[in-house]
């Protein structure tokens, strides 16, 4: 979408350039404050694509598990209302592997208790991982997806539509004398009304930033509550394997 966008205005700009060249006069420029919006705005929508997709990533790290994410459509599916975000976590993987060579080879020495005890802390860190995945796709890859999906969206149709009443304006101009001056009249109000409808919706994307500080805030929170939850699982499981460090069992 921001590359499309992107290409779109760089289409835009050697159009422009093109008709500026020909029609001999320099064209209408915007002022430097709304360029500098402009720029802002186009950096915050290459950094809201390139942040989900990374989060993803760092979320499930393996490929193939990231294919199913999407196959499963994780923006409208992972809202709470499913137990687990859809595919196998690692750690329930190894925990399945754990539990069930722990079982087999039963009770008669310390390896296979060992075995099952730490393939429930396993299965248990799988559960807390889900909920990482789940709380940071609710709270921070949402409404990164809801920002790209309608403000972006939003600001860049205001600003193509702006474009193409700037080069009209431009063009008319370049034929005053030729044309009815309330046609040249309603160009520039126009240009101007597109260019006030976009300076203000930039403006308003560019003042509510601290609703992406709160999100990023979201995400570090429920980093921090799965590494807390972690740490007292593994120091549990820790505490009761220390108790089968005892010589004289063996397999």
């Amino acid at each position: 979408m921001c590359l499309k966008a992107v290409q779109s205005k760089d289409n835009g700009d050697r159009t422009l350039k093109v008709s500026e060249k020909v029609g001999g006069a320099e064209g209408t420029k915007l002022d430097d404050d709304f360029k500098e919006m402009e720029r802002k705005v186009d950096v915050t929508s290459r950094a809201v694509m390139e942040i989900m997709t990374k989060t993803i990533e760092y979320l499930q790290p393996n490929p193939a598990s990231r294919a199913k994410l999407s196959m499963i459509n994780t923006m409208s599916k992972i809202r709470g209302q499913e137990k687990g975000p859809g595919y196998p976590q690692a750690e329930a993987l190894l925990a399945e592997a754990m539990l069930k060579f722990g079982r087999e080879l039963g009770d008669d020495c310390n390896f296979g208790p060992a075995l099952g005890e730490v393939g429930e802390a396993m299965r248990e860190l799988s559960e807390v991982k889900d909920s990482l995945d789940i709380e940071v796709k609710q709270n921070f890859i949402d409404p990164l997806q809801n920002l790209h999906d309608k403000d972006l969206r939003e600001i860049q149709h205001h600003l193509k539509k702006l474009e193409g009443r700037r080069l009209d304006f431009d063009y008319k101009k370049k034929r005053q004398g030729k044309i009815p001056d309330e046609e040249l009249r309603q160009a520039l109000e126009k240009f101007d009304e597109s260019k006030e409808i976009a300076e203000s919706s930039m403006f308003n994307l560019l003042e509510m930033d601290i609703e992406q500080v709160s999100q990023l805030s979201a995400l570090v929170q429920a980093q921090l509550e799965y590494h807390k939850q972690a740490v007292q699982i593994l120091q549990q499981v820790t505490v009761r394997l220390e108790e089968r460090w005892t010589p004289g069992c063996y397999c």
